[in-house]
């Protein structure tokens, strides 16, 4: 079982990984577009800067989950979308890419 967990815990870590890419590429193309001096500029910078913050927390947090905590596929389940649905819930612009990865946690078997 604890095999099977860390497996799951590995791809999401992975998935979050990729969306932190998405976040990092997005900022690039935004400041390539609208230059890194306007203040509305560095203020959407900061918003996208604390998304990327967020996600990387969460990342974090799951790379040091200790699997031997669950008993359950359902276990690990329910803990790794509590957390990604308060993600979801703070991070309007990163919605749909973390509802992606809570479908995934959510078929899990």
């Amino acid at each position: 079982m604890n095999d099977i967990l860390a497996r799951y815990r590995d791809v999401l870590v992975a998935r979050l990984g990729l969306i932190e890419e998405e976040i990092r590429l997005a900022e690039a193309r935004y400041k390539a577009r609208e230059g890194d001096f306007h203040f509305v500029t560095l203020g959407n910078v900061a918003v996208i800067e604390r998304q990327l913050k967020a996600v990387h927390a969460v990342r974090v947090q799951f790379q040091r989950m200790d699997i031997e905590e669950f008993e359950t596929t359902e276990q690990f389940k329910q803990f790794a979308l509590a957390k990604l649905q308060r993600l979801y819930d703070s991070r309007i612009i990163l919605r749909s890419a973390i509802r992606i990865v809570m479908e995934c946690v959510r078929n899990l078997e």
